[in-house]
């Protein structure tokens, strides 16, 4: 099993940044790697739901909804659907994206950890560290 993980700082407070990340079908709104997204199994906020995302490449991948917590500031799921023809096989894909504030500065800690089986670490260790980037800069983009 590998570890990706990828942090950084939003320049807003942490409650503003959770509005948004806490929303299941909103990630194309601050994440330029997603194109779409759909909900099936709603409403967005429904542990088990699940949303069809379009990446920038044209592909379609399912994620489910396993985690919510609004006390934590934490949002988990999981890759339940991928393309058959996807160029980066994995298993077992499980993430988490927790916010945290940051008092001084009233600023927001943002951390997207995911664990995964593949015979393409280095390949999917590029991709998944795009992906959580391209939605730090978003998020960045989205508050200043």
């Amino acid at each position: 099993m590998i570890e990706v993980t990828r942090s950084s700082v939003i320049p807003a407070p942490a409650e503003r940044v959770w509005v948004l990340v806490r929303d299941f079908n909103a990630m194309p709104d601050w994440n330029a790697a997603i194109r779409s997204s759909v909900i099936e199994n709603g409403p967005a906020d429904r542990i088990g739901c699940r949303r069809l995302l379009t990446f920038d490449d044209g592909s379609v991948w399912t994620h489910e909804l396993t985690e919510l917590s609004d006390a934590e500031m934490t949002i988990s799921y999981a890759i339940v659907g991928m393309p058959a023809a996807t160029r980066i096989p994995m298993r077992d894909y499980r993430a988490t994206i927790r916010l945290e504030p940051i008092i001084d500065g009233d600023l927001c800690f943002i951390a997207w950890r995911a664990t995964l089986e593949t015979d393409q670490e280095a390949a999917v260790r590029e991709r998944a560290q795009a992906v959580f980037q391209a939605g730090f800069d978003g998020l960045k983009r989205r508050f200043a």
